[in-house]
C-alpha cells in the first residue's frame, strides 16, 4: 500500500519513546494542517524509486495544540523528523536505534530492524522546509545536509538524507555512500 500513516511513530522505536513519537505526531500534524491538508494528502517521495504517498492522520488541530507548536522553525523540523523516521522505516531494512549528538553531523543512528542488540548500520539526517523559495529549495538543502555527514564518512556506514517540504507536501530520501 502507498500510504504514510503517522500514528505509527506514536507507537514508539528502539531509539525514540513512545512520549516522543506522540510529541513528532503532533507535531506533523499540526504542520500539515496549517498548510492546508487534510488527511488523506499525497506525499511526493523523491528517491531511487519516486512515489507518491497518501499521508493519513487525525486533524486533532485546536488552538492549544496551535500555541503548543507555535515556533514554526521547531515544528517544521519536528515534522520533517516524523515523516523521515517513518520514510526510513518503510524504504529500509533499518529502525532508529539511538539519537546523535551535536556535532555528528547527522541526526539518528539506525540500525536492523529485527537486531535486538544495538549494532549501529546507518545515518540518518533529516531537515524540514516549510515551504520551498528560489533560495532555499528541497535540492539546495539536500546538498547542504549530505555534506553535514562528510564528518562522520569515517564510519564507512551509508547516510540517508531526509528533506521534507510542508506546503506542497514533498520530500527527497536519498542515501549518500560514504567517501572512504
Amino acid at each position: 500500500m502507498n500510504e504514510l500513516k503517522l500514528s505509527d511513530i506514536k507507537q514508539g522505536l528502539p531509539g525514540v519513546s513512545s512520549i516522543e513519537g506522540d510529541n513528532l505526531y503532533e507535531n506533523c500534524m499540526v504542520e500539515l494542517h496549517r498548510h492546508g491538508h487534510s488527511s488523506p494528502t499525497k506525499l511526493q517521495v523523491i528517491s531511487d524509486n519516486d512515489v507518491d504517498l497518501d499521508v493519513l492522520w487525525k486533524d486533532d488541530f485546536n488552538s492549544q495544540l496551535d500555541r503548543t507548536y507555535a515556533d514554526r522553525q521547531s515544528s517544521v523540523e519536528r515534522s520533517a523528523v516524523c515523516i523521515s523516521i517513518l520514510l526510513a522505516l518503510r524504504f529500509t531494512n533499518y529502525t532508529v536505534i539511538e539519537r546523535s549528538r551535536k556535532g555528528t553531523g547527522f541526526d539518528y543512528m539506525l540500525g536492523y530492524k529485527e537486531d535486538i542488540f544495538y549494532n549501529p548500520k546507518a545515518r540518518l539526517e533529516i531537515s524540514g522546509i516549510s515551504e520551498e523559495t528560489n533560495s532555499n529549495t528541497l535540492n539546495k538543502r539536500f546538498e547542504q545536509k549530505s555534506r553535514q555527514t562528510d564528518i562522520s564518512d569515517s564510519t564507512n556506514m551509508p547516510a540517508y538524507i531526509s528533506v521534507v517540504e510542508f506546503k506542497t507536501p514533498k520530500s527527497i530520501f536519498k542515501t549518500k555512500t560514504t567517501k572512504v
